[in-house]
């Protein structure tokens, strides 16, 4: 039976019971609490009543931890299981999962919960920003790695390395690889890794919104802790973060986007029926994978979004579910050139159908398959774009950049942020005035040269 102790001024200790061990021996767990000053004894013992009782059902269900003994990664763990599974999309949960194992872990995980203070956090953030953090730095072979292999066949080198033959190739040809290849082929070859290889932008930063998400992350898990009386307080909300750097999106202007649509002539038609529907509809990448031929209505030039696919890992593979938020289910009006090249495409893919007969591999409907129906990976728009812009040495931009490009084109055209944000599938339009600022503050200039047109107009009536 739980009962308190006095300690001190305003301080007691919660005792509960959690049976006897093996040698009779009752065994207890504890917790220290502080009243409020000001509480007449009746108050006092009701809520010490109260709180001894909360306790003892939180050590009967198995909910108590102690912060003095528990560690920041123990509890992460215990929270991924009770928490973060039960409440989290998959492809979220595998974010977070990722950045507890390859960064908040490393850093603060061996601390005990009572013991985690602001300092410890506000060390982890400034290293999140530091150069070299990124995981994604490429090495490129030195001359002396290629000159030692260049008699080796590419055959030879996988065999003897387990490289793949196309990655053997490309480290042949000086091409970048992966820190993990870098480091099997010279531990296969028994060489010096900084002696053949030298690393690529490894002096490039997590950019400031990656660093916020992954402190996000720390400081959710910390307040859940708050919630399940594990610590008092969240000490991440003792942690300045700093000013927020705005997030300025890459983007086409009107003369890029004219030379792209004019080198996509002579690519594939559902390529460059992709890319311009990606233009046109400023959908992601997951609700372009995810489109079929049900979503879109010709009689009206509309395509509905209801669902998004996206890889998550090797283990997982494909997921298909709903936009996440309720205003990621929109209707998106298409303009007439795409409704027509939507059409062209939708008529190659029946004759395709047929000239493949069943062989054909489409059964959902899906709109963006390859030639023999084959549905794209939700990562095909991405690599595809990508091989596109370096074949006609086309400025770089991202796949999902071409809905920064919508987004932009159509401010330009004077399109309001409340029309804007439903066709994008923002929950505010607070975001799309966030993401596209600089965009919208750049028309200034121009609503002051309107002004001064009419303010001409104006005065020249006025002349006799």
């Amino acid at each position: 039976m739980a009962y308190y102790q006095k300690r001190g001024e305003n301080t007691y200790r919660l005792v509960a019971s959690t049976g006897y061990d093996d040698k009779g021996k009752n065994r207890r767990k504890t917790r220290n609490i502080t009243l409020r000053k000001g509480m007449t004894e009746k108050q006092i013992e009701d809520e010490l009543n109260r709180l001894t009782t909360l306790f003892q059902e939180e050590v009967n269900n198995g909910l108590y931890l102690d912060g003095e003994k528990i560690t920041f990664s123990e509890f992460a763990n215990k929270w991924l299981k009770e928490f973060a599974e039960k409440n989290l999309a998959v492809y979220t949960l595998k974010y977070y999962e990722i950045w507890l194992e390859q960064r908040i872990n490393p850093a603060i995980g061996h601390i005990k919960m009572a013991k985690l203070q602001p300092n410890h956090l506000m060390e982890f953030y400034n290293n999140l920003r530091e150069e070299g953090i990124r995981f994604d730095t490429k090495y490129r072979p030195k001359k002396v790695l290629i000159e030692k292999i260049e008699n080796s066949s590419s055959y030879s080198l996988e065999k003897s390395t387990g490289v793949s033959l196309k990655t053997c190739q490309r480290i042949k040809r000086g091409e970048t690889v992966t820190p993990a290849v870098a480091e099997k082929l010279c531990d296969a070859l028994k060489l010096n890794k900084k002696k053949m290889f030298v690393s690529v932008d490894a002096d490039k930063k997590l950019s400031d919104k990656s660093v916020r998400n992954i402190f996000g992350v720390v400081s959710s898990i910390l307040g859940k802790a708050v919630k399940w009386n594990v610590i008092k307080d969240n000490p991440a909300e003792r942690v300045d973060l700093g000013k927020k750097h705005k997030y300025k999106p890459d983007y086409y202007d009107d003369e890029q986007i004219t030379e792209m649509f004019t080198m996509l002539e002579s690519e594939p038609l559902y390529h460059k029926a992709m890319i311009y529907f990606a233009v046109d509809s400023g959908a992601r990448e997951g609700e372009i994978a995810g489109l079929m031929w049900s979503d879109i209505n010709f009689d009206n030039q509309t395509v509905t979004i209801t669902r998004q696919r996206q890889y998550v890992d090797k283990e997982i593979g494909i997921i298909e579910k709903p936009p996440k938020t309720d205003s990621g289910l929109r209707p998106i009006t298409l303009s007439d050139t795409v409704a027509a090249l939507m059409k062209q495409y939708k008529e190659q893919q029946s004759a395709d159908k047929m000239m493949f007969g069943d062989a054909w591999k489409n059964d959902n409907e899906y709109v963006f398959v390859h030639r023999d129906g084959t549905v794209i990976h939700p990562q095909f728009p991405y690599r595809m774009f990508t091989a596109f812009l370096l074949k006609h040495k086309l400025p770089k931009i991202t796949f999902h950049q071409l809905r920064h490009t919508n987004a932009s084109l159509l401010i330009a055209a004077g399109v309001d942020v409340v029309t804007l944000s439903g066709r994008l599938g923002h929950s505010d339009k607070n975001i799309t005035l966030n993401t596209y600022s600089h965009i919208i503050k750049s028309k200034e200039v121009e609503a002051a040269n309107k002004m001064e047109l009419f303010y001409k107009r104006k005065n020249n009536k006025k002349e006799p």
